[in-house]
């Protein structure tokens, strides 16, 4: 009975986060931001800014359904794609599961994998310091702060690990491509963890305001 009063109370909030989710990354989908060099079709969309926060306030088992769906969607539209298009969905899980859970497998291990993985690969090994970048979420780890623009700036990082991994194993992009795109690197990540961090402050903002609204209305109510 217990169990029941429990999951009849939180399966409303779960539907309201869910629709919630959807709804905005749906949206976020609709604005790109920037062309992915190596592809002369694919872009950055808002999603990359979206998705981690929906794992940071929704939770990690809310963002995995979301895109356990969203590839669901995608193989009933368009059937079996290459595998090159999970590189446009699984670093955004991997970034808000990062958000969503204080865990030393994505945190820690997830980037570490991605080093080996990069250096490893016979064009990987030729660029080698552009997987370097991925050490700054293991120290960020290591470091145990607990600062909300370090985090989501490590976030950022553990996407960009696993979808330059993706993108390195499944298209065939020059050394010198990966090279070139170093210095480039650290002013989008910067740029993304930055536009995240004000997207957090925004929503703690307004559910702050919201909050004290409620109280007042309710303070008012009983004042009457």
């Amino acid at each position: 009975m217990k169990l029941f009063t429990k999951v009849y109370k939180f399966l409303p909030i779960f539907i309201l986060k869910f629709f919630l989710g959807l709804f905005v990354i749906r949206c976020a989908s609709l604005f790109k931001m920037s062309f992915i060099f190596g592809s002369y079709r694919a872009s950055f969309a808002a999603t990359t800014i979206a998705k981690p926060l929906i794992g940071l306030f929704s939770g990690g088992f809310i963002s995995i359904v979301i895109f356990s769906l969203c590839l669901l969607f995608r193989y009933l539209l368009f059937g079996v794609a290459s595998l090159h298009i999970l590189a446009f969905y699984i670093p955004g899980l991997c970034s808000a599961l990062y958000l969503a859970y204080d865990t030393i497998f994505v945190r820690f291990f997830l980037p570490l994998l991605c080093i080996i993985l990069f250096v490893t690969h016979a064009i990987g090994a030729q660029a080698f310091a552009y997987s370097l970048y991925w050490l700054i979420p293991i120290v960020i780890y290591c470091v145990k702060q607990k600062n909300m623009f370090l985090n989501v700036l490590g976030s950022t990082f553990v996407a960009h690990a696993v979808g330059s991994t993706i993108w390195l194993y499944t298209i065939g992009m020059n050394a010198s491509v990966w090279n070139a795109l170093i210095p480039i690197v650290a002013l989008e990540r910067l740029s993304m963890a930055l536009a995240i961090w004000l997207g957090y402050k925004i929503i703690v903002h307004l559910k702050k305001r919201s909050l004290t609204s409620i109280f007042v209305l309710k303070k008012t109510e009983v004042t009457v």
